[in-house]
């Protein structure tokens, strides 16, 4: 049984809530909480919220760091929760996300796994309040970067300073970059799967049609759950060597196999089976 608190910037692109739905689905996940993160974070923990409630679960959510610690320009969709009506009858906690983050992990040390697949401010902060944080989390799954070194990875371009201080960090991290998450499509037949699971499947694939339609596309990529689906099935993926990764000012990232590092690599290695899991899982909600 994996214990987890998921950190996610749920909203805009539509692989957030394909990965709430994964975890969701799955009999070996306690999903002890929900962070939010970036931007209107109130707004995230709401649509977070939403997609419980549809599923009939109940897990806390927590809105978290809402300015990047780089202090760049936040970026949006400008449509983000436009499809959820009534999202405010959801209220919201008082403690934050990074209270809860230190206050979880560190009250139960080496039990807890973060995944975090959005901007990592919030995983960045509790390292910053809490020296034990990071010694306490028991594994960290990242989606972000791209070791490429092509391109930069929203993820980390929306956060250069938390990425730095995460990736700098000595916790344990398994990371899916951005090039390993593209080996996987959401294939049009594959969105129409989605839609016939039940009322989460129907909010899910409207979801992804409000993403796709505007990019004159007929299928995604699920690039969040992906990086779940490595936690839940690590048979599916390849995982490298310990490295170390460095982040420069700009967010390029570049990792080296270093043997005293503390980051693996992953890439899904069946990447047909991955997708098929994550919308059988996805199936398993209601």
């Amino acid at each position: 049984m994996h214990t987890i608190i998921l950190d996610t910037d749920i909203g805009s692109d539509v692989d957030d809530a394909l990965a709430l739905a994964t975890l969701l689905g799955s009999d070996s996940v306690n999903l002890l909480g929900i962070t939010t993160v970036y931007g209107d974070t109130q707004l995230r923990a709401r649509i977070a919220h939403h997609l419980c409630h549809t599923a009939n679960k109940s897990i806390p959510v927590f809105a978290g760091v809402e300015i990047p610690l780089s202090s760049c320009e936040v970026w949006s969709t400008g449509s983000e929760g436009n499809s959820f009506s009534n999202l405010n009858q959801y209220a919201l906690v008082d403690k934050s996300a990074v209270e809860f983050l230190i206050e979880a992990v560190n009250q139960n040390p080496g039990e807890i796994e973060v995944i975090a697949i959005g901007p990592l401010s919030n995983i960045a902060s509790a390292i910053m309040q809490a020296p034990k944080f990071a010694k306490n989390v028991k594994h960290l799954w990242i989606m972000g970067g791209d070791f490429t070194k092509e391109k930069i990875e929203h993820n980390f371009k929306c956060d250069v300073t938390a990425a730095k201080i995460v990736l700098e960090s000595d916790i344990s991290i398994t990371i899916l970059d951005l090039p390993s998450s593209q080996k996987t499509i959401i294939k049009k037949d594959e969105i129409e799967q989605i839609k016939s699971s039940g009322k989460l499947g129907s909010i899910l694939h409207t979801e992804i049609l409000n993403w796709i339609q505007p990019r004159n596309q007929d299928w995604t990529t699920p690039h969040d759950p992906i990086a779940v689906l490595a936690m839940l099935l690590p048979e599916l993926f390849s995982f490298s060597e310990k490295g170390s990764v460095q982040i420069s000012e700009d967010g390029k990232s570049d990792w080296r196999l270093n043997q005293e590092g503390n980051v693996k690599r992953i890439t899904p290695s069946k990447p047909l089976e991955a997708v098929s899991a994550m919308i059988s899982l996805i199936a398993k909600v209601n």
